[in-house]
């Protein structure tokens, strides 16, 4: 297998409402679609959602630097089976430095192309697994008002919803997870998001105030450089720590264990390097006797998060899946639709590219061109 066309499309899609958190607000997603196809006629998608405030990426350093440098790389590789796709796809991650979800978006499109060519799903390219599916989890993010809290705990808790994250950083934090735990009952697991929102004092200030609502842990309290920060909320508080937008490489988590700033690790496919890389990070918090959680980005289309389905059905620490789903939900429309389950055998992700969403939603102006030629 010869990689022939390698196609970028940047779209924006609307959401259906706002997401708001204390790093920022989102009513849109801005991402890279990417088209692989091999000289067998095979096309592989995959998707690059950059954050700079994770990887330090941007989709224009993506579109006009680290997709030409990967397209180089790639484009005159001859592949002749599931073993050598693995392997240089392990190459590529050890390489990438910072530019990670670039590597994860290519990632999955060389495993979605590859899948279909040589018989394999994507899921192996992390071992054989459990497979099983993840249970939701929901996000109560500051969109949800004060005085609308109840009713949505109401609704959450009707829809049979075990795992829940509060997004904190306002004024009146106290008294919204007064209400949400009062809405919830006692039994409910509650984790907190500051979205490195507070100092380390502060943090273990309001700790204080909130432990009494039973906080099950407290993700980025401080800055994502502030290790010493976190490994003083952790030793001040009690509370557990989760690292995520301090956690994005492998070298990131080995500086979390070594500072001992974090109980939990928040693996996200698409800042931490693709599925490769997701799972590195797993092994290596296990080694430590730390968890994990699984989640995913705010603006994802199904792409990235039937990759995270995928990886969550591989590997038995997960408990739930943050933002299951949110394609449908939160998308004013996806680009693409499933063919199958996580769980089930299916060739490469399992996903289908829908080209007439995408020529809705690719940016005005924006030339799609092909990498490889």
């Amino acid at each position: 297998m010869r990689i022939v066309d390698i196609i970028p499309h940047r779209v924006r899609i609307p959401f259906r409402s706002e997401f708001s958190h204390a790093l920022c607000s989102r009513c849109e997603t801005e991402t890279i679609i990417l088209e692989v196809r091999s000289d067998t006629g095979a096309v592989g998608v995959g998707e690059i959602l950059p954050r700079p405030y994770l990887t330090g990426e941007t989709l224009d350093r993506v579109m006009a630097e680290a997709l030409p440098e990967l397209a180089r790389r790639w484009n005159t590789m001859e592949l002749h089976g599931r073993d050598e796709v693995f392997a240089a796809l392990n190459l590529e991650l050890s390489r990438s430095g910072r530019s990670l979800a670039t590597c994860a978006g290519w990632e999955l499109a060389l495993l979605d192309l590859a899948g279909k060519v040589f018989g394999f799903s994507a899921g192996d390219v992390v071992g054989p697994g459990a497979q099983h599916d993840l249970e939701p989890a929901a996000v109560i993010d500051f969109n949800i008002p004060t005085g609308k809290l109840e009713c949505h705990c109401r609704m959450l808790r009707l829809r049979g919803l075990r795992h829940i994250k509060v997004k904190v950083g306002l004024a009146d934090d106290v008294h919204r997870v007064e209400i949400i735990r009062k809405a919830l009952g006692p039994s409910q697991p509650l984790r907190l998001d500051a979205n490195a929102a507070w100092t380390a004092d502060a943090a273990v200030d309001n700790l204080r105030q909130l432990k009494r609502f039973d906080i099950a842990s407290i993700e980025q309290p401080v800055a994502a450089h502030d290790l010493a920060g976190m490994r003083t909320v952790r030793e001040k508080t009690g509370v557990p720590v989760t690292a995520d937008e301090s956690l994005c490489s492998f070298s990131d988590g080995e500086r979390l264990i070594q500072g001992k700033a974090a109980d939990i690790f928040n693996v996200r496919i698409a800042k931490c390097g693709g599925l490769l890389g997701s799972a590195q990070l797993v092994v290596l918090a296990r080694e430590a006797g730390l968890s994990c959680y699984l989640g995913t980005l705010v603006g994802e289309t199904g792409i990235l998060s039937r990759a995270a389905e995928v990886l969550g059905a591989r590997i038995r620490e997960f408990e739930f899946l943050e933002g299951k789903g949110q394609n449908r939900t939160l998308l004013a429309e996806d680009v693409v639709q499933m063919r199958s389950r996580p769980s089930e055998p299916a060739y490469g992700l399992g996903v289908e590219l829908l080209q007439d969403r995408l020529d809705k939603y690719r940016i005005s102006g924006q030339q799609t061109r092909d990498l490889a030629a």
